[in-house]
């Protein structure tokens, strides 16, 4: 499991003007992505929304040879028309998300949703029934504060870059502990 978060990592930072401070799996059930607004520097921007998408166990890593293949090729796809269209693009071919160049706005599951730094962040609930039902997108807010442990730190000394970044399951606690404070989310991860 760690190696496929790293790998999501990979895939959403590899866009030079993308936007997530964060993405992996809560659990074998939930894949999320936290995005931020512009930062100044090696800081991270205002938390703008959180996007969570839950299914069965092991839904992300379930890759049947056909399934494989439309997963990559929507992934190629999508990818393709988000950079066509001047957006940032997070995710793979199964939980993906767009956002325009400005963080003015987030499209999931086809729903677009407004952003703007405030107070409170958006939380995007994606819930994936098994079988071919359609996913049901709602959503919720919870304060637009993580703890600062929870950011990535990074600095410059010369010519080199130095990153840190939170162990993965300190990292998830911290979110799940932010994200339990709204009584809709709690029931959703139960």
């Amino acid at each position: 499991m760690r190696s496929a978060c790293l790998l999501l990592i990979a895939i959403a930072t590899a866009s030079a003007r993308t936007v997530i401070a964060q993405v992996g799996m809560l659990d074998d059930r939930t894949e999320y992505a936290v995005v931020t607004g512009a930062g100044v520097g090696s800081e991270h921007g205002p938390l703008l929304a959180i996007v969570l998408w839950r299914g069965e166990p092991g839904w992300m890593h379930d890759q049947a040879a056909p399934d494989g293949a439309r997963t990559d090729s929507i992934y190629r796809y999508t990818r393709f028309r988000a950079e066509a269209a001047d957006l940032s693009f997070f995710g793979n071919g199964k939980a993906y998300g767009l956002i325009d160049r400005e963080y003015r706005r987030l499209t999931v599951e086809g729903k677009e949703f407004p952003l703007a730094a405030s107070d409170s962040a958006l939380v995007v609930l994606v819930s994936i029934p098994s079988g071919q039902r359609p996913r049901v997108v709602t959503t919720a807010h919870i304060s637009a504060t993580l703890p600062a442990e929870f950011w990535p730190k990074s600095w410059q000394h010369g010519d080199t870059t130095f990153s840190v970044r939170p162990r993965f399951d300190r990292l998830n606690t911290m979110l799940v502990d932010a994200l339990r404070r709204s009584p809709t989310i709690a029931d959703y991860l139960r």
